[in-house]
């Protein structure tokens, strides 16, 4: 089997989902073209629409016509979406709503604490289940500035401070632990905000009228294509080009972690879309090296580890993912699926402290996988064993609508 292939792919997930909720109360009309299609985003249409934002699409075309946000009449329902649930807490606050979040059992299981402390700070009044959804917000008394040194890196719990941050009283500060993605920011200023970034620390002002409306044809997820990727690089004689790609440096993690496996990518077509970069990018069939892959890299590759982890199964020594407790709050225990579902397939993969160990090699048992309802772990295990095995068993495919609903069209396009 082998890939030689060109392929346009979905809107990426984190940008699409700001492009909505910033376009909601921006002033006048903004158009989004490539939004990723999967449910998350229907859970952020639908609860901006319950705030009593017009949201309708035109043949290809998503229009979002800015309005005064209001309360909802009924508890919004993020789903599965973490990104809808914590970003929502931010966006809504600093229009000094009163609302309330849920969400299906998996977002039920995920920490919000790391939201709460910080709105609470700022004078939100916050009732929840022990730190978990449902989650109910009142910021109808307006917001206090915060000087926020985060706790922990986190794109999301950064974007909802900074977003509650727009209807604060004064100029807020906030200070990074670690460099995580930063889509937030760079949309931000693009669409007029008062927004500094110096090192880890960035400064924004409350708004002092809307922001600016958009276009926007938001560039292909490099996190969905990372799967297509990946099936590419393991298979020798493949080439694939994934065509306008985000290549924004704090989601090009999962690049240069290839890069220290052997692999290179070639980009061409280099463009700037609305402050974010984008171009086409190529990889093909090449031999895998292990390799040690530092905590500060993490961050930038939290939603990549599950297919990194696919690929150093097939790479001669031992790949030592280092400082990973975050992969135990996404979607499922990440941490726990990837090595319960390396080990099925005989890989030797094991935790060590908080580093993720996988001594490569090839898997020898097609095993039937476990998804754990989560959709990145799914799709990783699927291009292990069409690699190793050219076809697959798995207890659930559902659960990959939730990013990319088009994966399978796209695997047999590829393997055309």
């Amino acid at each position: 089997m082998i890939v030689n292939s060109i392929i346009s792919l979905s809107g990426d997930k984190s940008i699409s989902h700001r492009s909505i909720m910033l376009a909601s109360i921006a002033s006048g009309v903004s158009r989004i073209t490539n939004l990723n299609d999967g449910e998350d985003l229907q859970s952020t249409i639908k609860a901006m629409q319950s705030c009593g934002v017009l949201i309708e699409k035109e043949g290809d075309t998503i229009v979002v016509t800015g309005s005064n946000l209001e309360n909802p009449t009924e508890p919004i329902d993020c789903g599965n979406s973490g990104t809808t649930s914590r970003l929502l807490t931010g966006l809504l606050s600093s229009q000094h709503l009163s609302f309330s979040l849920i969400g299906d059992e998996s977002l039920s299981k995920r920490p919000m604490n790391r939201v709460i402390t910080p709105l609470t700070e700022m004078g939100c009044t916050i009732t929840s289940n022990d730190g978990l959804l449902p989650l109910h917000i009142d910021a109808s008394m307006g917001l206090d500035a915060i000087d926020y040194e985060m706790p922990i890196a986190s794109a999301q719990v950064k974007s909802a401070v900074l977003l509650a941050s727009l209807g604060s009283q004064n100029m807020c500060t906030i200070k990074e632990l670690k460099h995580s993605r930063d889509h937030t920011e760079i949309m931000l200023e693009s669409m007029g905000a008062d927004i500094e970034v110096n090192g880890d620390n960035i400064d924004i002002k409350p708004l002092s009228s809307a922001l600016q409306s958009f276009t926007m044809d938001i560039p292909a997820d490099p996190s969905s294509a990372a799967f297509f990727i990946a099936l590419t690089v393991l298979l020798k004689g493949s080439s694939l080009t994934v065509q306008n790609i985000l290549l924004n440096p704090t989601r090009t993690g999962f690049i240069d972690v290839l890069g220290k496996m052997g692999v290179q990518g070639l980009v061409s077509n280099p463009t700037i879309n609305n402050g974010e970069s984008c171009g086409d990018i190529q990889f093909i069939g090449s031999k895998i090296q292990s390799c040690d892959i530092p905590a500060h890299m993490i961050p930038s590759i939290i939603d990549e580890i599950p297919i990194l982890a696919v690929i150093a199964a097939f790479a001669e020594g031992k790949t030592v993912f280092h400082e990973v407790e975050e992969l135990r709050f996404k979607e499922s225990d990440r941490l726990h699926a990837i090595i319960k579902n390396l080990q099925l397939s005989g890989i030797n993969a094991y935790e060590e402290g908080n580093n993720l160990v996988v001594q490569g090699g090839k898997p020898t048992k097609m095993a039937k996988i476990l998804s754990f309802d989560d959709h990145r772990i799914a799709m990783a295990f699927i291009i292990l064993s069409i690699v190793a095995f050219e076809q697959y068993d798995i207890d659930n495919t559902d659960c990959i609508d939730i990013s990319l609903p088009g994966f399978f069209n796209i695997l047999k396009e590829i393997q055309g």
